[in-house]
């Protein structure tokens, strides 16, 4: 029998929230069909059932969570576990102090060090990716990405190629190694995330988070093995969360001073540098953190203060968008990305519509689509492939172009063909809402020709070989056969991802999508009792990053790649998850009105 904390209520409301499931379920009876056969068939019946299962699965899963919600936050779960064999003497190696102090912080980043020193061993001296390493050769002066000898693409972003590249040089530098670099830069970001880390812990324990839920969320972030493996790669997602994490320990405490903290200078610095440091580190971030920001104007706090923080959001939109592409890229040869990547996912629903109805243009349709794209209406029809974009934007857009009126086109296109689209769409996106994915070489249904497909997986693929151009950075350092301390790392993940019930944590739609709306169904379970607007401004960050992996030009480990993007795409979801669970269990009951 379950402790009396978790019945309030919960009886009479055995189906509250029921809608979360049910379209949770929609988008995965969506997404399973897509990802195996690239077509969602609502034509076929047992699309309803696939619906239907997948909701009341959900729906059995979320109510399960919310009563172990209901213990956490009553501290029932601490009750309920001390009944059992379960004693303070399991957690003497994980003696925490969560203090407040810089000295407490302090010892409890060298504790989660030490927790990942194996991996940071084993995977000396880090994990360089495919693009990771044309970004440095392009430091070093090579050309790369079709690019001149000596220009730097800022498809990448310029500043992740001069942090990777400063480390890398200041290692050569100092010992002739390239390879020290890349440890400098590796352990560097272990050890920052670390800091950044321990201050989150410290924080949830200011919040009076139970002590149980705190050592498991403790622990959580010490002992799964895809955080350290992270953190030794070299990846412009992966650089992204580690500044993220930090500015948004910064934006809690912000909302929880009701924005009054950024009056102090020092939190004001520290507040704009952190945010300049996401936004550069990766182009989503920026309008991530901007409508972070922005949407601070709609809370009850002061308007001095509400003008600071939208002059912030003002100014880091100002540098990242303005000042540095006209002022700073020409003189330091940085070559500006390609727009291409703010409309991959409408292009590639074009790209689809195109493939199943190549006839069905007019003229004035095509010349805009043409002149807008650097492929012609025939290519990007042969060039589609339903789970990425890359192959239809063809990596840039033509110059001068009209973008209203390739828009116009888009458009009348998708009202002539709006299941087109759709399928277009879950296609591209299945990687976030499924749990299985099709390995054959090619798929085929009636209204689609056939294509290549690479094989795939729906689980988390954090990179552990390094991977390098061989006419690029592989002339500085060339590719080495796995040796065996990478094995080892590479068993561990393997394990990870085949244990039944403990592979649910390897996949990518568990931390994409279920987790995102299980935080939503809590929520909206505890609206009435403990969520405030303070609550929902805190958890706008982490739903909007998560919301942002569908516009991604792929969300699926493609084999044909050299590295797991979606993985990357996706980690800061999964990094932020156990803060949000802590946050979320620190949460008072509001006071009643008599």
């Amino acid at each position: 029998m379950l402790p009396e904390a978790v019945l309030p209520g919960d009886k009479k409301e055995r189906f509250a929230g029921w809608g979360f499931p049910a379209a949770l379920g929609f988008a995965f009876a969506c997404g399973t069909n897509a990802s195996t056969d690239a077509i969602v068939p609502f034509d076929k019946p047992y699309f309803y059932v696939q619906w239907m299962l997948f909701a009341v699965l959900f729906l059995m899963v979320f109510r399960i969570g919310f009563k172990i919600f209901q213990m956490g936050m009553s501290d029932g779960l601490v009750k309920t576990l001390s009944k059992t064999s379960v004693s303070k003497k399991n957690f003497s190696l994980l003696r925490f102090e969560h203090g407040r102090s810089k000295k407490s912080k302090l010892k409890d980043s060298l504790r989660i060090l030490v927790a990942w020193s194996p991996y940071i061993i084993l995977l000396y001296p880090g994990v360089l990716y495919w693009d990771t390493g044309d970004q440095v050769a392009q430091f070093f002066g090579f050309s790369a990405f079709g690019q001149k000898p000596g220009e730097i693409w800022d498809h990448h972003p310029f500043f992740d190629t001069y942090l990777y590249g400063g480390f890398i040089w200041l290692g050569h530098a100092i010992t002739g190694s390239y390879n020290v670099g890349i440890f400098l830069y590796a352990i560097a970001q272990c050890i920052f995330v670390a800091v950044t880390l321990a201050c989150w812990l410290s924080y949830l324990k200011e919040r009076s988070i139970g002590r149980l839920p705190l050592r498991i969320c403790t622990m959580f972030l010490c002992f799964f093995p895809i955080f350290p493996i992270a953190f030794m790669g070299l990846s412009k997602d992966i650089t992204h969360a580690s500044f993220f994490i930090a500015w948004l320990l910064m934006f809690m405490r912000l909302v929880d001073s009701k924005l009054e903290k950024i009056k102090q200078p020092s939190f004001f610095f520290g507040f704009l540098i952190l945010g300049l440091c996401s936004s550069l580190s990766k182009k989503m971030g920026m309008y991530i953190i901007l409508f972070c920001l922005i949407i601070l104007i709609f809370g009850k706090f002061k308007i001095r203060f509400k003008a600071v923080v939208v002059s912030i959001a003002a100014f880091l939109f100002a540098i990242v968008s303005i000042i540095l592409p006209n002022y700073y890229y020409p003189k330091a040869n940085i070559v500006p990305g390609g727009g291409q990547a703010a409309f991959a996912m409408p292009i590639e629903l074009l790209g689809r519509s195109a493939h199943a109805y190549p006839q069905d243009v007019t003229e004035s349709e095509k010349k805009a689509i043409e002149s807008y794209l650097v492929y012609s209406w025939d290519q990007i029809s042969t060039q589609y492939n339903p789970y990425i974009a890359d192959p239809v934007t063809g990596y840039k857009l033509r110059e001068g172009a009209s973008t209203s009126d390739f828009l116009k086109a888009w458009l009348k296109i998708g009202l002539r063909h709006p299941m087109t689209y759709f399928n277009g769409f879950v296609c591209l996106e299945s990687g976030w809402i499924s749990f299985s994915g099709n390995d054959k070489s090619s798929v085929s249904y009636k209204d689609v020709k056939r294509w290549i497909q690479y094989p795939v997986q729906l689980q988390m693929d954090a990179g552990i070989y390094t991977v390098v151009n061989e006419d690029t950075f592989g002339k500085l350092i060339p590719n080495k056969d796995k040796n065996w301390a990478q094995e080892i790392v590479s068993s561990i993940a393997s394990m990870l991802k085949t244990v039944p019930v403990v592979n649910v944590l390897s996949y990518v739609a568990f931390w994409a999508s279920v987790f995102p709306a299980f935080i939503a169904y809590l929520l909206w379970r505890k609206r009435r009792e403990c969520v405030t607007s303070k609550t929902l401004f805190q958890l706008l960050p982490y739903f909007v990053s998560a919301a942002s992996l569908f516009v991604y030009p792929v969300s699926r480990v493609t084999g044909g790649g050299h590295g797991g993007d979606a993985t990357r795409y996706m980690f800061h979801t999964l990094l932020l998850a156990p803060m949000m669970v802590g946050l979320l269990l620190s949460l008072k009951e509001k006071p009643q009105n008599k």
